[in-house]
């Protein structure tokens, strides 16, 4: 890692997902109160902790960074510890203590308003109000918020808003309608969202909407709320008590009539029991001309994060592109940064305590590194080792999803932080943790270890493209380690000639880029000149000994006039032997170890073509690693490499791919191997990870090599991804088949490749391995 990542910030309210236990109506009620205390609290969800599946889904949906019970009791505290990753130690129960709050509260926007002496949010805002018999108070609560009593621990709310914005409250009758103008008007719950901005979703249904159901239903009352809190306009109606609800509901509706609406933003009636296709679900409202869409609101599977995608609340519309001050050193690096434009007033020294979140996106330039790392993959389970890891604190860091689909980490923090500090982590150290919530065990193995090395020395993956040509395959296998060769054998060995029609293979890989040339097309010579840049090669002479008559090689800086002879040990003046002597070169460095480490080359191509065709995607890789697992999940096994890469915002379980590869030069792999990536697969979650298996070698893949593969595939999950020479030599992975693909022959993401490869290899057209042999 020799460059600082590039930072993005943005910040926002802190999360919270409000537990209510026992089905209880007023817990709701009082978590409403709250929310109505708190910059963006309309966004806040509440969690049932009754129902664990649809509470699982909402707090994974809305991405809930804090768990905070309506009531403490055994059975909220028991709730809560189902979910460490999100653990929040508070020094008091509640979010309130002696008249401040732990989060931001409502005072940050009513400042704004009164200091930028904004006339419509002042002139419209009015605190709704209601007897404390009313049976609708519960639903109005919910509906239009309602400022806690103050008490020793809670602020008068209510009466420092009226005052700072010259405000008057609007009763509600005990027997009369609901005021239609309450639906122009700001309400408390509705100043919550003040000055919030929201990136826009083309997923999910967060259109207008009403909900069905009887104003005293605890589980209609849970659904309208987080619906609303996901950032959908709903109004709640009771045909029980249609007298004083109907008079809004219809004023709510009368803006859609005659509307031509997507399906997307359709009036949606959502209701908690089955309906058929005649009317009899309608309730007696007027819904003529109205574009009208129908939604069972019961169970989770509202919440898969596809149906309805929370919006997630801003306190500005654009990040901040900060430069950080860096340092790096003794295998650690940090990086600190300023917090430019946060959105609070630092003179209100009542607030500086109060918690946000800062976002912080940080992207590392050019490829991964291979031991450490600014990148986050999106991991919520993993927030803890974020939290001591990435940042100081084990308790503030909540990974969440960031741009282009990678995740980020959003830090709690308290207004009056200036300036945060961030570390990299080691890749392994990550990939040992993430396999652990899938309960396995992992180790670096020596051939891993070995393959780090050569990527280093070539200078890192992209400088691994050396390795496509495939003559200079050939010149690292002809050669053993105390074998010596010459320019000109070397140069020949390059160029790879073919015998029968004088064709040479580096044609293949003219245009290949490997470094800065002038101009012209690659050269035999170009390829060897970068491979002794890099110490592949070394130089020597051959001197032979007149005393054993044997030939001797010695390196080029050991050469001298007197030298001694590796086998008898005899000194002699070298001299009368350097008339016309060729150089003579031996493999160097990591590829001078005589322990078989080229396995490592297809490995290195492999991890080179996947940063070449996923460009940014591939967060952090891992050349070859043991598995093992004490519950006994999979055999012992060992994947030649492990690549953690940003899945697409379609992937409805999981934004984290994971690919396990197996790497030959022209051995076949088995059916072990296959059994045994198969297995080690599957015991990852799909919840944490999507899955694929890469076969890759620089030879061709037999028949029953195919057999194999295909056989990990389903009828709807396609995972094998097989690159043979013809995917690993070309700089476009499936150049070589563009005839054969047709227009479909790019690959930017694991799946596009697991697609391409059943097209390429296990369909009707792709059946005689003639075919899949491809060129030479």
């Amino acid at each position: 890692m020799t460059t600082p990542p590039r930072i993005w910030l943005d910040y926002r309210p802190v999360r919270i997902g409000w537990v209510v236990t026992g089905q209880d109506t007023s817990q709701l009620a009082t978590a409403a109160g709250w929310n109505t205390c708190l910059w963006g609290g309309r966004y806040n969800c509440v969690v049932p902790a009754n129902d664990e599946a649809l509470a699982d889904r909402i707090v994974s949906c809305f991405g809930v960074d804090v768990l905070i019970a309506v009531e403490q009791s055994d059975a909220s505290a028991a709730f809560i510890s189902r979910f460490p990753h999100l653990e929040y130690h508070q020094w008091r129960k509640g979010i309130f203590a002696q008249g401040g709050c732990e989060f931001a509260d409502i005072r940050h926007p009513v400042r704004r308003i009164v200091d930028r002496q904004e006339k419509e949010p002042a002139e419209f805002f009015t605190v709704p109000t209601w007897e404390s018999s009313d049976p609708l108070k519960f639903l109005l609560t919910l509906q239009f918020g309602c400022y806690p009593a103050p008490d020793t621990n809670i602020a008068d709310y209510r009466g420092a808003i009226e005052n700072a914005l010259k405000s008057s409250a609007t009763a509600i009758p005990l027997d009369g309608p609901l005021p239609v103008a309450l639906l122009e008007q700001v309400t408390p719950l509705k100043l919550t969202a003040y000055d919030l901005f929201h990136e826009r979703s083309f997923r999910g249904r967060r259109g207008p909407g009403v909900v069905l159901g009887s104003a005293t239903d605890f589980d209609a009352l849970v659904m309208f709320w987080n619906l609303r809190a996901a950032g959908a306009p709903l109004i709640f109606y009771d045909q029980a008590h249609s007298t004083r609800l109907k008079p809004y509901a219809e004023a709510f509706l009368s803006p859609f009539r005659g509307k031509r609406l997507s399906p997307s933003e359709r009036v949606t009636f959502w209701i908690r029991r089955d309906y058929s296709t005649d009317d009899s679900w309608k309730p007696d409202l007027d819904l003529s001309d109205l574009p009208i869409a129908l939604s069972d609101g019961r169970g989770d599977i509202i919440w898969n994060g596809l149906n309805v995608e929370p919006s997630s609340p801003k306190f500005s519309a654009w990040h901040r592109d900060v430069v950080p001050s860096y340092v790096e050193g003794s295998g650690k690096a940090s990086a600190s940064f300023s917090l430019p434009g946060r959105p609070f007033n630092d003179d209100d020294t009542q607030a500086l305590r109060q918690k946000f979140v800062v976002v912080v996106d940080a992207t590392q330039h050019g490829s991964p590194d291979a031991e450490l790392t600014f990148e986050t993959p999106h991991v919520p389970a993993l927030n803890e080792f974020y939290g001591r890891n990435f940042y100081f604190e084990y308790d503030a860091a909540r990974c969440q999803a960031g741009r282009f689909d990678k995740g980020s980490i959003g830090i709690i923090t308290s207004i009056s932080t200036q300036r945060l500090e961030i570390q990299a982590f080691r890749v392994f150290h990550w990939l040992k943790e993430f396999f652990e919530i899938s309960k396995l065990k992992i180790e670096r193995s020596e051939p891993g270890l070995r393959c780090s090395r050569i990527i280093a020395q070539l200078g890192g993956i992209q400088s691994c493209r050396v390795l496509k040509v495939r003559g200079a395959r050939l010149l690292l296998r002809a050669y053993g380690v105390d074998e010596h060769f010459t320019r000109s054998a070397a140069i020949t060995k390059i160029r790879d000639v073919d015998a029968a029609n004088s064709s040479s293979s580096l044609e293949l890989f003219k245009h290949l880029f490997i470094e800065y040339r002038e101009s012209g097309d690659l050269k035999a010579d170009d390829v060897f000149r970068y491979l002794l840049e890099r110490r592949v090669f070394r130089a020597g002479l051959e001197f032979t000994c007149p005393n054993c008559q044997l030939p001797s090689w010695t390196h080029l800086d050991e050469v001298k006039t007197n030298i001694s002879c590796s086998y008898c040990d005899h000194t002699y003046d070298v001299s009368p032997q350097l008339k016309d002597r060729d150089w003579r070169y031996r493999r160097s460095g990591i590829f001078g170890r005589n322990d078989n480490q080229l396995g490592g080359v297809t490995v290195a191509l492999t991890l080179q073509q996947l940063d070449t065709s996923l460009h940014d995607r591939l967060m952090m890789y891992s050349t070859a690693i043991k598995f093992t697992s004490p519950t006994g999940a999979i055999e012992q096994c060992e994947s030649d490499l492990v690549a953690v890469v940003a899945g697409t915002s379609l992937d409805g379980d999981s934004s984290v791919e994971i690919a396990f590869g197996e790497c030959k030069t022209e051995m076949p792999f088995n059916e072990e191997d296959v059994r045994k990536l198969r297995a080690l697969a599957d015991a990852v979650p799909s919840t944490l990870a999507v899955t694929y298996i890469i076969f890759s070698k620089t030879g061709t893949f037999s028949d029953a090599e195919l057999a194999l593969a295909k056989s990990l595939n389903s009828e709807y999950r396609k995972r094998v991804i097989l690159w043979s020479r013809d995917e690993l030599e070309p700089y476009h992975v499936y150049e070589r088949s563009k005839d054969r693909l047709g227009v479909d022959w790019h690959a930017s993401s694991l799946a596009d490749m697991a697609q391409i490869t059943h097209r390429l290899y296990f369909t009707n057209a792709a059946a005689s391995s003639s075919q899949v042999q491809g060129g030479s």
